[in-house]
C-alpha cells in the first residue's frame, strides 16, 4: 500500500511539473513564500509556490509545490513538496509531517536538491492558517534525511518556511 501510495503521488508531481506551463505557474502567486534549510544545506530563498488538488482514477491528494523565484517550471533545484491524501483542500489547522497507512491527515514532504539529491521528511508539522478557493496559506517546520528510499540519518535536513497561494486544479 505504502508504496503504490508513493509512487503515485510522486508520479503525480512530476504530471505537475511537465504539465504546468510558467504563465499558469507565475498566475497562482499570492503573497509571501520563503524557505530556509539548515543542516545537511545551509541557505533561505524566496519562493514561488502553487498549491492544488491532483485526480486521478486510484487516488485524491492536495498538493503545495515551491520552488525558488525565477527558476523555471521544469527546474529540479530547490524543489519542496508536501502532500495528503484528500479529496478537498485541507482545513485550517495544524497537521503532522510523516506517513501513516491508517490516517490521510498526515503530510508528506519532500525535498529535492537537484535532480539527484532527494530528501525525505519524517517529522514536524504544516499548519494551515487560511483555507478557501481564493487562498490557501500557511507555515512548515520539518527534519528529513537525504534518501529516498534507503534514508541516511547522518545526512539531516531541517527546512521551515511559509506559503501563500490561489489554490488551483492541477491537470494531468
Amino acid at each position: 500500500m505504502k508504496n503504490k501510495l508513493l509512487a503515485t503521488l510522486f508520479i503525480s508531481v512530476l504530471l505537475f511539473f511537465t504539465a504546468c506551463d510558467e504563465d499558469s505557474i507565475t498566475d497562482a502567486i499570492l503573497g509571501s513564500n520563503s524557505i530556509t534549510l539548515s543542516g545537511d544545506i545551509n541557505k533561505s530563498f524566496d519562493a514561488t509556490s502553487a498549491a492544488g488538488m491532483i485526480h486521478d482514477d486510484s487516488i485524491s491528494v492536495f498538493a503545495i509545490l515551491m520552488q525558488p523565484e525565477n527558476s523555471g517550471p521544469n527546474s529540479y533545484e530547490d524543489n519542496l513538496t508536501l502532500m495528503k491524501q484528500s479529496d478537498a483542500l485541507p482545513a485550517i489547522g495544524k497537521y503532522n509531517i510523516g506517513y501513516d497507512e491508517n490516517s490521510s491527515d498526515d503530510f508528506m514532504g519532500f525535498y529535492g536538491a537537484n535532480d539527484t539529491t532527494m530528501y525525505m521528511m519524517y517529522s514536524g508539522s504544516v499548519e494551515i492558517t487560511e483555507s478557501n478557493t481564493s487562498k490557501i496559506a500557511g507555515t512548515f517546520n520539518m527534519t528529513g534525511y537525504y534518501g529516498f528510499i534507503f534514508p541516511d540519518s547522518t545526512r539531516e535536513l531541517k527546512i521551515t518556511g511559509n506559503f501563500s497561494t490561489i489554490p488551483i486544479e492541477f491537470t494531468q
